[in-house]
Order: C-alpha cells, then structure tokens, then sequence
C-alpha cells in the first residue's frame, strides 16, 4: 500500500520493483489482487493486458482499520493492553511520552 500511495498508481512490476525486485511477480500480484478484493486498492486498464492499481483508501483510513484488527485480535480489545505494549516495548523520546500525555488528557477532558 505504501508504495501506491507514494506513487499514486503504479503496475504490479513497479511494485515489485519498489518494494524487493527479488521477489516473484506472482507474489505481489496475488497480494495487491487481495488488497483489491478487501477494497483497498482498484485498478484500471494499462496498455495491452497490463493493470494499473491505485488505493482505494487513503492511509488514515488503512491504519484505522489495521488497528482496530490488531487491538481486537491480539489484545483482545483492550487498548490499555496496547498501550502498555508501546510504552514498556519501545523506547519513546520524552517528545512522544508528552504527546501522550497531552492525547490523553485531552481526552479525558471531550468526556
């Protein structure tokens, strides 16, 4: 997805290209073909029998819904579980940890 949305269409070789050139075609092509029949990327006619692919969906939208996949499967829904996860697995600037804060507190304060 990444790839389409920095470049805005591109065929399933320049994918490939872009993303690792040693990889089969058919690898990226049954993968965007997936991403297509899940509604996250289209496609149009290129020349001769060649597809161009372009997102479906802009990339706030992927990462809202990727996200809801991952906080429901792996944290069993639990946002504090994911959280915790950030803050004790990674390490964060004092910028990130006060942008946090500032997040969470503004939260708090819209309910």
């Amino acid at each position: 997805m990444s790839v389409l949305w920095e470049l805005g269409e591109a065929t399933a070789t320049e994918v490939r290209d872009r993303v690792d050139p040693h990889l089969a075609y058919t690898s990226i092509s049954s993968m965007i073909r997936t991403l297509e029949l899940k509604g996250y990327v289209s496609h149009r006619r290129g020349e001769g029998k060649t597809h161009v692919y372009f997102p479906a969906i802009d990339p706030e939208k992927a990462g809202e819904s990727a996200l809801q996949r991952v906080l429901d499967k792996i944290y069993g829904g639990s946002p504090i579980k994911l959280l915790a996860q950030l803050v004790e697995k990674r390490r964060l600037s004092e910028k990130e940890l006060a942008r946090m804060r500032d997040l969470l507190k503004r939260t708090k304060k819209r309910r």
